[in-house]
């Protein structure tokens, strides 16, 4: 495997930050990135878009060089696999023991992407602001805190 060719959402500002983070990291595997948009995803992968199980639009797919589809925690497990200094990383998720995991912290990112895009596409000052204002006021000593 030489290759792999990572289909994200290019309209996803997380998609985006995490697009830039792995294309900055050393890589042993050449990553290609594809926003599932393009046509160019028809072209490459006929198909694709029509097989059941593959969701393109909620969940990160990377297919190899060889053929290969991963979903979800298997791509991500594979782009950190990809990377000089993540592939140890990738190896400790895959194990039985840690997979599932894996696959949970991806279920909930990939469930609330749209909520965490539109944080990141906030200037920093209104992203302070609004963390804020999720914070609640501390209780005074002895005083019952109603949550």
């Amino acid at each position: 495997m030489k290759r792999l060719y990572v289909l994200y959402d290019e309209e996803c500002a997380l998609c985006e930050a995490c697009r830039h983070w792995l294309i900055r990291q050393e890589a042993f595997i050449e990553l290609y990135f594809l926003p599932y948009q393009s046509p160019e995803v028809a072209q490459r992968f006929p198909g694709l878009k029509e097989w059941n199980g593959i969701d393109l639009s909620e969940k990160l797919v990377v297919v190899s060089d060889e053929g290969a589809v991963y979903q979800g925690q298997y791509a991500w497990i594979m782009c950190l696999y990809a990377l000089q200094d993540y592939r140890e990383w990738a190896q400790r998720l895959s194990h039985p023991a840690l997979l599932p995991f894996a696959r949970r912290v991806c279920e909930i990112i990939s469930r609330n992407r749209l909520l965490i895009s539109g944080l990141l596409k906030k200037p920093t000052k209104e992203l302070v602001r609004s963390f804020r204002e999720l914070q609640r006021e501390p209780c005074a000593a002895g005083e019952r805190c109603d949550v």
